[in-house]
């Protein structure tokens, strides 16, 4: 399926080289002096064809000298269509649940909360397998649901943007589920907040962004040493109040995911150029 033409050869090799390292299968051939790039499989259609409006666009955005991007220094992405338009559907849907459910207390009662929260004991999971997830959901004071969900909102952005809803909603269930569980064994069923998915997100983002720095989209690492100091002041400070044990399991499962992903994409590109 013929994804752009363009008479620009460098642009045509910049968007090749782009593909291929995000593991897309590229044809070029060149048709009355312009370059066409292909996507053989329609499959990888969809994806290519965002990737590729991704990049013109930041292409154009860089004439103009835009702001950076905060967490990776690429061109701003969101001066063009405002932040809560450069979000998927996953980073959305976890945003409106989270806010819809802190204001639940004030009015339907403590009922919803006690429905999510991760329950007395690991068999309780059999019976109510939702409560292995749903405590990401819960926060317990205007700072605690701010400070998560801004965090949420601009790195569960960038993987939803650059790879896929899906791929944000597998990080974000299997990080939920390691750092819930680490928190359960650590301190009991009282605990709630979306800060160990935070976590597994900036733990994914770092390690795939360095074992394929071809992606284009690393963050930058003043923002994984602060995150990382952050973690290390509540171990020290603020371990009564900080489900420090969630923070922790959501980065290393985070960082795992990231490694396992960064190398097959790394491979994929590699072996399609």
């Amino acid at each position: 399926m013929e994804l752009i033409r363009t008479p620009q050869p460098e642009l045509a090799d910049l968007i090749e080289r782009t593909l291929t390292r995000n593991g897309f299968t590229v044809a070029r051939t060149e048709v009355e002096g312009q370059q066409v790039l292909s996507i053989p499989d329609e499959r990888q259609y969809p994806h290519a064809r965002q990737l590729v409006e991704e990049l013109i666009g930041d292409l154009r955005r860089q004439q103009g000298r835009p702001a950076l991007e905060p967490l990776t220094g690429r061109p701003q992405p969101l001066l063009s269509g405002g932040w809560l338009a450069s979000m998927g559907w996953v980073t959305k849907s976890i945003l409106v649940l989270c806010a819809a459910i802190f204001l639940t207390p004030w009015i339907m009662g403590n009922g919803v909360y006690s429905a999510l929260m991760f329950p007395h004991s690991l068999s309780g999971l059999s019976a109510q397998p939702w409560r292995l997830v749903t405590p990401m959901l819960l926060h317990f004071s205007l700072l605690h649901i701010l400070f998560n969900l801004l965090w949420w909102a601009d790195l569960g952005r960038l993987i939803e943007r650059f790879q896929s809803s899906g791929q944000l909603l597998m990080v974000t269930l299997v990080t939920s589920a390691v750092a819930n569980v680490a928190q359960f064994l650590t301190s009991g069923p009282a605990f709630g907040g979306l800060s160990g998915v935070v976590y597994g997100l900036l733990g994914y983002l770092w390690i795939y962004g360095r074992l394929n720095p071809g992606a284009g989209y690393a963050l930058r690492r003043e923002i994984v040493i602060f995150m990382l100091a952050w973690m290390v002041i509540c171990f020290v400070g603020l371990s009564d109040v900080v489900a420090n044990a969630a923070h922790l399991a959501g980065l290393v499962s985070g960082c795992i995911l990231g490694g396992i992903f960064g190398l097959i994409r790394r491979g994929a590109a590699n072996g399609a150029v």
